[in-house]
C-alpha cells in the first residue's frame, strides 16, 4: 500500500448507493465524513487512498474470511488495519467533537465495537448508531445509542434494501430529527419513535411467484427503460408490483447482465 501511487480522495472512490447516501447525509448535516474500511482502517473522507477490494462480510471475492485460514477475529483484524498508512485514530478524531453518527452492519459492528465503546465514554460527545436489528447484536454498553429505526422506514423515507438501511436511517435522522432535536439521546430516541409511529406496516399478504432466470431477465429488460435504470427501483417493482420473488444477489447478476445488453 505504501508503494501505491494511483490515489483518489476516499469520498470519491466509493461508488455504492449506500455510500452515496452517507455522503448526502454528511453534506446535509455539514458534517465531516469518515469510512470504517475493512481494508484500510479508519479513513477520513478527504484522505487520498488506492482502490482495493476487502470486506469483513463472509462472502464475495474481497471477503477476508476466505483469505485467512486460521480463523477470523474481526476485532483483531480491525486493530491490525488501523495501523496502515491511510488510517487515522478514530478515538483521537472523536475527541472534541459534539457528535458522532455511525452506520453499521453486524459484521462491521463486530469489527469496531471496542472503539465505539471507548467513544461512547468521551465526555460531551453524543453518539448515535444506525443499523437494522442491530441493538441486540451489540455489547450492552452500546445498545442505548442505536436509534429505534426499523422496517417502517421503507414506507416513510427513501425506499431501498437491507444493505443501505443504515445510511437511509442516517439521512432520515439528519433531515427530519436533527433540525428539531433537543440534543439529548432520550429526546432523539423519542423523536424517531414518534416519526415512525403513524406508519402502518401490515400489508395484505401476497404470495410472490418464483420464476426462472430467463423470465426475470425479460421482465427486467422491459422495466429498465420505464423506471429509469435504477436497480433498487426495478427490484422494488419486481417484488411489490409484479410479485416476483428474487434474491438480491441473483437479481444483481441478472440486472447487470441485462443493463449491459440494454446500454
Amino acid at each position: 500500500m505504501r508503494r501505491e501511487t494511483a490515489l483518489m480522495p476516499a469520498s470519491s472512490l466509493y461508488k455504492g448507493r449506500a455510500f452515496r447516501i452517507a455522503v448526502e447525509a454528511s453534506t446535509a448535516g455539514c458534517a465531516d465524513l469518515a469510512i470504517l474500511s475493512a481494508g484500510l482502517g479508519y479513513v477520513a473522507g478527504g484522505t487520498p487512498i488506492p482502490g482495493y477490494d476487502l470486506t469483513i462480510r463472509p462472502t464475495g471475492p474481497g471477503s477476508i474470511v476466505s483469505k485467512i485460514t486460521d480463523g477470523v477475529d474481526a476485532a483483531r483484524w480491525w486493530s491490525a488495519v488501523k495501523k496502515g498508512p491511510f488510517s487515522s485514530d478514530p478515538l483521537r478524531d472523536a475527541r472534541g467533537r459534539a457528535s458522532i453518527l455511525v452506520c453499521l452492519s453486524r459484521g462491521y459492528a463486530d469489527m469496531v465495537e471496542r472503539d465505539l465503546i471507548a467513544i461512547s465514554r468521551i465526555d460531551g460527545l453524543e453518539l448515535r448508531i444506525f443499523g437494522l436489528s442491530l441493538a441486540g447484536h451489540l455489547d450492552e454498553a452500546l445498545r442505548p445509542f442505536v436509534l429505534p429505526y426499523d422496517k417502517r422506514l421503507d414506507l416513510l423515507g427513501r425506499p431501498g434494501t437491507r444493505v443501505d438501511f443504515p445510511q437511509r436511517a442516517l439521512l432520515d435522522y439528519v433531515t427530519h430529527i436533527v433540525p428539531a432535536s433537543a440534543g439529548t439521546l432520550e429526546a432523539d430516541r423519542q423523536a424517531v419513535a414518534d416519526r415512525l409511529a403513524p406508519v402502518v406496516t401490515q400489508r395484505p399478504s401476497r404470495k410472490q411467484r418464483r420464476l426462472p432466470d430467463d423470465e426475470i431477465r425479460a421482465l427486467v429488460a422491459d422495466l429498465i427503460p420505464k423506471l429509469g435504470g435504477a436497480s433498487t427501483r426495478v427490484l422494488r417493482h419486481l417484488r411489490d408490483v409484479a410479485q416476483v420473488s428474487c434474491e438480491q444477489s441473483r437479481f444483481a447478476k441478472i440486472f447487470n447482465d441485462v443493463k449491459r445488453g440494454v446500454t
